[in-house]
């Protein structure tokens, strides 16, 4: 657990950086953004054997998933990407393991899927539009793999 707590405290601050500033074992494997200037990574870090799943936004919070917490953050976003109505619905919620601060991430759709980021710096939104549920979708996959994850079937 001390090495997980390491690891998030680390990607806590390699997150508040500049874009096109990165360590080694930070791999972002998307990047989205909106009109509004606002911005989710998804992202995987490595460090010591040990590989993570990250969502961030704005650089200025993320949640960590280990290997096998990735596939309750997979289901989360299915369910969201099925959900249709015109006002956002609760979706669901998953709360980050062995840190020292338990990062709480909240799905909620609708008009799109609504990702809130509870950490410690505040409380920040993300909301993805329905033309992205595409790439994104890859983009979970693609951290699944990394992860060794297994995703499961549509």
């Amino acid at each position: 657990m001390k090495r997980r707590v390491i690891v998030a405290a680390l990607l806590a601050v390699l997150l508040l950086l500049p874009g096109k500033v990165r360590a080694d074992g930070l791999n972002v494997v998307g990047h989205y953004a909106n009109a509004d200037g606002t911005f989710l990574d998804i992202a995987t870090f490595s460090e010591k054997g040990e590989t993570v799943g990250i969502l961030g936004i704005a650089h200025k919070v993320s949640i960590t998933f280990s290997n096998n917490e990735w596939p309750s953050f997979v289901a989360i976003w299915r369910k969201a990407q099925a959900t249709r109505s015109d006002s956002f619905q609760f979706v669901g919620t998953f709360k980050e393991t062995g840190t020292t601060y338990n990062s709480l991430l909240t799905a909620a759709a609708g008009p799109g899927v609504q990702l809130t980021i509870n950490d410690q710096p505040g409380t920040y939104v993300f909301v993805l539009s329905p033309n992205d549920y595409a790439r994104f979708d890859g983009d979970v996959a693609k951290v699944a793999s990394i992860l060794g994850s297994n995703p499961g079937s549509k």
